[in-house]
């Protein structure tokens, strides 16, 4: 049996969290980092969750170091360089004991695939949700939301989910350009979220074993409405129990639902046009106090229909916003375009400026 050492002083989870038994999980719980060492040398724990701020780092860097199958998780609390190991991944705060069961319900995903697949190692990646918006359509945003899935994708290996979030009447552009049905969407999971699992599986455009998963949105926006922020958190919940990346197709119109999801984000992408007006209105874009929430927030230009641009330095200059990317514009002799389920979709390859954007700024 794999053991959990879980580390915290929050009393609303160590007072509650023991009576959640994770199957073939051992659960061992301490309150201080007082008796850490004596706790790791005891029970030699195959995962360790850590939601104190350690004063001896260097405790947990021997212990992965000893024990390289070990993985330690860290909550946003402790993030400094001296405990860096490729045995530590960093998650978001831990504020409840719902927080620790979902990362042990994760744990359990692992090892049942483990057992299931002994010849195949899990990639264990620090989960990350991005989300991508516009203030302006025809920016290419979908474009390059897909690209941005597909590509980490193809790189990591991971488990990767787009979901789309543009509520509008009708086929979402996403399902065109995949040339893919619209059914199933995100209204079967709207309509049966009690089915939790199983619900999110049902809503899904399931991948093969090379594709991403793709969750489209509902075919009318009086279905799309039903979406309020508790279903939508419960949405985010249950899919981070699979994937490593999460990527958001946000909608164009900034309402509390878009809000709500860049608040819930690692990373926001926003796209722009290389024009002066699509810069006068991302300077007058005020995130209000999401900039204190949000990790990373990455400014890229996209061209797509060959404007006469402004330059990158006009750029920054009037939305005081550093550009991290410019993607191209794409002549027709030059462009190609990416496959889906083994199919031609009427997506761009973007390949050499994404890889830039994960590389540089997604994984660094």
């Amino acid at each position: 049996m794999k053991i959990i050492l879980l580390i915290s002083e929050n009393r609303e989870i160590t007072d509650n969290i023991t009576k959640y038994k994770p199957k073939n999980l051992d659960l061992v719980v301490i309150k201080t980092e007082k008796y850490l060492r004596h706790y790791l040398e005891e029970y030699l724990p195959d995962y360790v969750i850590v939601n104190i701020f350690l004063e001896n780092h260097f405790i947990l860097n021997e212990y992965a170091e000893n024990n390289p199958k070990s993985t330690i998780f860290f909550s946003s609390l402790e993030k400094p360089e001296k405990i860096i190991n490729k045995n530590f991944i960093f998650i978001k705060d831990i504020k409840s004991k719902e927080n620790i069961k979902d990362i042990i319900d994760v744990i359990a995903r692992i090892e049942i695939e483990s057992n299931i697949n002994p010849e195949h190692s899990f990639k264990l990646i620090n989960q990350q949700i991005i989300s991508v918006y516009s203030l302006k359509g025809g920016t290419g945003k979908t474009t390059i939301a897909f690209n941005l899935a597909y590509f980490l994708k193809k790189l990591l290996d991971a488990r990767v989910i787009l979901l789309d979030l543009n509520l509008i009447e009708g086929p979402s552009d996403l399902s065109s350009y995949l040339k893919t049905n619209q059914i199933p969407n995100l209204n079967y999971y709207i309509e049966n979220y009690d089915g939790g699992e199983d619900a999110l599986k049902k809503s899904l455009i399931l991948k093969k074993s090379e594709d991403i998963d793709v969750l489209l949105p509902p075919l009318s926006l009086a279905q799309g409405n039903n979406l309020n922020s508790s279903l939508l958190n419960k949405l985010i919940n249950s899919i981070k129990g699979f994937y490593n990346f999460i990527i958001i197709d946000l909608p164009l119109n900034f309402t509390q639902l878009t809000l709500e999801v860049i608040n819930l984000s690692d990373s926001l992408v926003i796209v722009s046009l290389p024009i002066e007006a699509c810069a006068l209105k991302l300077s007058k874009f005020k995130l209000k106090n999401i900039s204190l929430k949000i990790q990373n927030k990455i400014s890229i230009i996209n061209n797509p229909y060959n404007f006469s641009s402004i330059s990158k330095n006009d750029f920054e200059k009037i939305t005081k916003l550093p550009v991290l990317l410019e993607i191209p514009h794409f002549e027709n002799k030059n462009k190609k375009f990416l496959n889906f389920r083994n199919n031609a979709t009427d997506l761009i390859d973007m390949e050499h400026e994404i890889k830039q954007l994960i590389n540089k700024y997604l994984l660094a």
